[in-house]
């Protein structure tokens, strides 16, 4: 199994617009062969910290999601920030 995790640093005033963003695009991933689930995540902070974990069988599903129209649609809608963080790691033990 592979997560990835997106890490994004978000105002106050943001926050709340790219958890709705980032809630939004993952009903455009449900569907995919292979997606295995979708969490995000806030921090506590007063500038706060979004996670988007996702969940996949194996690296050629997460790969050919991000191939999709989908993921381009997405990855459009929640325009990156130029210091978010994107990290995949394969899950060894449960």
């Amino acid at each position: 199994m592979i997560v990835a995790i997106s890490r994004f640093r978000a105002s106050p005033e943001e926050a709340d617009g790219w958890v709705h963003r980032l809630q939004e695009r993952s009903r455009r991933v449900d569907g995919h062969p292979g997606f295995l689930g979708l969490e995000v995540l806030r921090s506590f902070e007063r500038s706060p910290e979004i996670l988007l974990v996702t969940r996949w069988k194996d690296r050629d599903a997460m790969k050919a999601y991000f191939q999709s129209e989908d993921f381009q649609r997405a990855k459009g809608a929640s325009a990156a920030q130029e210091d978010a963080t994107f990290t995949m790691y394969e899950v060894v033990a449960t």
